[in-house]
């Protein structure tokens, strides 16, 4: 279906009302107002919130704490509506795929609904169906907005955001998540990366029953990971499914580079002692270039540099303007110091790279997409730490894991040239150069070296600087004098003594006075 001029026009009239409703003459000032907007227009606008909140570089951290709160409040497709889709999709009755297919669903979201099935094969599997025409809504709604972020301000503590940025960005993402074949593939790379891990349940995507909006995949019954009474009940070590969550989350990120970007706790399952992953619409992937300066980022962190630090961060992000770098520099270093400057064991990872993006964006540099959802992504992750295990930090794995990761990474990059040439100019640095001379060099090469000059006994200089120059003024006068007086006796004018000008006499007395007063000044001082 596609959306007809009317649809648009009625929407644009609908959207533009409800906005009215919620106070936004304007501009958007009220984070919970906009939340509740967002859910008076109903699923897709419900949708847009969502994908929103996964967003902490576009969006202030006050509006993604109310996205959070999102209702989806949907009512369940009718059976007979679900059942079209599928046999539309799949081009057979849903009975000859599917023997048992439950009519009430599983669960119910703004975009799709999932209901129990058996295979052919018996297998037990869950079958996720996009709603009917929810994409041509959605996009549609997208394409109003698109054409409504000239009159569009976000306002968040004094700061606009730019809606046409925040617009493109949650186009790009709806039609991600519209795609069930995007999220299949991202499935079936999910388990590769993971089929080794013994703790990690896998969950196995079905091709030949899936299309762009329809997806089959294993139906995985378990315990939802943050119902910590039912855990127990069941004899749970709660601080081992968080050490093995966590543990398994960071080999996402710096081993396989690609991560379950929404782990909030309705999407993690506990079943037969393994953890297992559900909804994978939302993936981020990191290369391997940006791998190592996030690892270029922490060893900095680890040994207190502040350059290698700034520096890192300068080689992920995107300038976006000019950029002061004697202030991104200095900005660093009080992120550092406020967040960083405590031992390890109470560093807040989430926190610190909240605190980087806000550094960042105050300096006009824009992160990488996948480098926000990555924060946003620990930001849960910590969360759900703290129902797990209340005693447990992020950094308390993250410490001993990317140590080694950074370890092992460096020793397979290096060979033995290589190395005999890192030995020896680890050698000749330490040993010529102090750590201070070092860190002198770094800031020098990147002009950002400040040269600070003390001048003792300042004011004994500068009187004796006066005096020299009093009587050097003292000595021109006593020179213009004579010099006048000389030229007034040759002229041979004026009142006369003895045939001499009175006025000359009186210059050259006069010169003559004052040039043995400063005579006697210098003698006395006993500087000549």
């Amino acid at each position: 279906m596609n959306m007809d001029k009317y649809y648009t026009r009625d929407r644009l009239k609908e959207i533009i009302s409800v906005f009215l409703k919620h106070g936004f003459k304007n501009n958007i000032r009220n984070p919970k107002e906009f939340r509740r907007a967002l859910e008076d227009l109903g699923p897709t606008f419900v949708k847009i919130g969502q994908i929103l909140s996964t967003r902490p570089d576009i969006l202030p951290k006050e509006y993604i704490e109310e996205l959070k709160n999102l209702q989806d409040n949907v009512k369940s497709e009718d059976f007979n509506v679900i059942k079209d889709i599928v046999e539309k999709e799949l081009q057979k009755p849903i009975a000859q795929v599917f023997p048992y297919f439950e009519k009430k669903p599983l669960a119910c979201a703004s975009l799709s609904q999932v209901h129990l099935a058996r295979t052919k094969s018996e297998n037990i599997v869950a079958v996720k169906v996009q709603r009917p025409n929810v994409k041509e809504k959605l996009m549609a709604d997208i394409h109003i907005l698109n054409k409504l972020t000239p009159f569009i301000n976000l306002i968040s503590q004094g700061e606009v955001i730019n809606a046409k940025e925040v617009i493109d960005e949650l186009s790009d993402a709806a039609k991600k998540e519209l795609n069930f074949l995007s999220e299949l593939n991202n499935i079936n790379r999910f388990n590769e990366n993971n089929k080794d891990v013994k703790y990690m349940a896998s969950l196995k995507a079905y091709k030949q029953y899936s299309t762009d909006k329809v997806l089959v995949m294993d139906y995985i019954e378990g315990i939802k990971i943050d119902n910590i009474k039912k855990l127990e009940e069941e004899g749970y070590d709660l601080k081992d499914i968080a050490e093995k969550l966590t543990y398994n989350y960071f080999k996402q990120i710096f081993e396989d580079g690609y991560f379950h970007a929404d782990p909030h706790p309705g999407n993690i399952l506990v079943s037969n002692k393994k953890i297992g992953y559900i909804d994978f619409g939302l993936m981020g992937e990191l290369n391997k270039n940006l791998r190592k300066h996030l690892n270029e980022f922490l060893k900095g962190a680890a040994s207190e540099d502040i350059n290698s630090m700034a520096n890192s961060v300068l080689k992920i992000g995107i300038k976006r303007g000019p950029v002061d770098i004697n202030k991104f520099h200095s900005d660093i270093e009080m992120m550092y110091d406020k967040y960083i400057g405590e031992s390890m064991g109470e560093y807040d990872l989430p926190q610190i790279m909240e605190e980087i993006l806000k550094v960042c964006k105050s300096n006009n540099i824009a992160m990488p997409k996948d480098v926000a959802l990555l924060a946003k992504s620990l930001m849960t992750i910590q969360g759900l730490l703290a129902k797990l295990d209340k005693d447990m930090n992020l950094i308390d794995i993250a410490e001993p894991y990317v140590a080694s990761h950074i370890i092992q990474e460096n020793l397979k990059e290096i060979n033995s040239t290589n190395m005999l040439k890192y030995l020896y100019t680890f050698l000749k640095s330490n040993i010529e150069l102090s750590p201070k001379v070092l860190l002198l060099i770094n800031h020098a090469l990147g002009g950002r070296m400040k040269l600070n000059l003390e001048f003792k006994n300042m004011e004994n200089s500068i009187s004796e600087l006066n005096r020299m120059v009093n009587r050097l003024i003292f000595a021109i006068i006593v020179a213009s004098l004579v010099v006048s007086s000389s030229l007034v006796i040759n002229a041979d004018i004026g009142i006369k003594i003895y045939n001499i000008p009175i006025i000359g006499l009186v210059g050259y007395l006069g010169a003559a006075i004052a040039g043995f007063w400063l005579l006697i000044s210098i003698l006395k001082s006993g500087k000549l």
